[in-house]
């Protein structure tokens, strides 16, 4: 039994993308396709559209077919692996601020992103300023009260949580957290097919699709 201390965060972006390719967990998922799907649903074709968190490059690819595309990734390896043109993708640290690309989005998409953030009340913050009016921003957290995982708790065993987690916030956290940052949650949605997924996402889905909208907008 490894009784080496759990340690949490990621050191080295390129290392973490290296590792998940080699263990053929860098793969398409129905995540991608459903993220995909409700930009399609909320930003009209030809609508720009900024992916913070390219990593694996799906909904990035996915997604280019119909809008106007660009990216921020910390990993240049994740970038150098797309099978796309990364012309509009930008290597940076969100930790650092969201970059300039001189337009402003129709939506903005942080997928598994906010948990790699020392600060991510900051992002949330920076997003609002990126908007176009009417924009929206669509945010994916893994769901850290999923039951499964509060099964294992009570049975005292740690949950398969990424370890990649820098900070940890439940759903109710981080709502509370994205309203005082301004913003409006106008859908909580789960990428699970099932229906107690989508009817109670917080208790039944390992992630959870917010969409949110500044305070104040239509």
């Amino acid at each position: 039994m490894d009784e080496s201390p759990r340690t949490f965060g990621v050191a080295d972006a390129d290392a973490y993308w290296k590792r998940r390719q080699r263990g053929h967990a860098a793969g398409e998922r129905r995540l991608h396709r459903f993220l995909a799907a409700t930009i399609d649903r909320i930003v009209g074709a030809g609508g720009k559209v900024l992916d913070c968190g390219v990593g694996s490059g799906h909904v990035f690819r996915l997604c280019r077919r119909r809008h106007e595309m660009y990216g921020v990734e910390q990993s240049a390896h994740a970038i150098a692996a797309c099978d796309f043109p990364t012309d509009t993708i930008r290597q940076a640290d969100l930790n650092e601020g969201i970059p300039d690309f001189g337009v402003r989005f129709d939506a903005i998409v942080a997928s598994m992103v906010l948990h790699w953030l020392d600060d991510p009340a900051a992002f949330l913050r920076a997003a609002a300023e990126r908007l176009a009016e009417g924009g929206r921003l669509i945010v994916v957290i893994p769901n850290i009260t999923y039951y499964r995982y509060r099964l294992a708790y009570l049975l005292g065993r740690f949950p398969p949580i990424s370890l990649s987690h820098r900070n940890f916030q439940t759903p109710t956290e981080f709502e509370a957290m994205a309203r005082a940052a301004g913003w409006r949650i106008e859908a909580r949605l789960s990428p699970k097919r099932r229906l107690r997924a989508r009817l109670w996402p917080t208790l039944f889905s390992q992630d959870i699709v917010y969409i949110l909208a500044p305070t104040g907008s239509a």
